[in-house]
């Protein structure tokens, strides 16, 4: 299975990982896969990340399939309730591992824990390219807002060009350059002609 948690690790290893664990469970389309205090691995189907706006709208983050984890953040130290949500898009089944069952892991498998040390040190590096772009200043923020609301699954094409985006935003065009570099430079946004893929 392709999952950060096992990369470097022979199938036999994963195997015995796997065998450590419970069997996945079973979730329809629409169903909360988020457990407090549990990382879950998506092991069949497809699910959104969502998170509860300042105004009460449920905002689709991201999606995740095959191989990919969610709740990372919530598993160890004291504060464990997350504020996000994860549903199921699919009939899906997630393999869960709780605090004391990765500890046991990380003893025997000293890899996995390095991978996720390593996932959680690129998050902490996206964070705080994220608070650079945003201590930037207003455009780069207005041009980020923009840019996360018109987006679908973090993809956003548009059918104007720059010049009309700075109208529609009430920019001038240099600062609207400024800012798209400034998103660029953060990793937030990756620009290719008129598609924007959003972090």
């Amino acid at each position: 299975m392709n999952c950060f948690l096992f990369s470097g690790l022979s199938d036999t290893e994963v195997s015995q990982i796997l065998a450590k664990l419970n069997p996945p469970q079973t979730a329809q389309k629409g169903d909360e896969l988020y457990r407090t205090g549990l990382i879950g691995i998506i092991m069949l189907g497809s699910a959104k990340v969502c998170r509860m706006g300042d105004t009460g709208n449920v905002v689709t983050v991201r999606s995740i399939t095959v191989g990919e984890v969610f709740g990372v953040a919530s598993v160890f130290g004291e504060w464990k309730k997350g504020k996000s949500s994860v549903i199921a898009k699919t009939d899906c089944k997630v393999l869960y591992a709780s605090e004391n069952e990765l500890k046991s892991i990380f003893e025997q498998f000293p890899a996995v824990a390095v991978n996720y040390i390593s996932f959680l040190s690129d998050r902490i590096r996206f964070l705080n390219r994220r608070i650079d772009a945003f201590s930037a200043g207003s455009a780069v923020q207005k041009l980020y807002e923009y840019l996360v609301s018109q987006a679908v699954d973090g993809v956003l094409t548009l059918d104007f060009g720059l010049a009309e985006l700075a109208r529609r935003l009430k920019m001038g065009r240099s600062s609207l350059y400024r800012s798209l570099d400034v998103l660029q430079e953060s990793g937030l946004v990756t620009r290719n002609k008129n598609t924007y893929i959003v972090k």
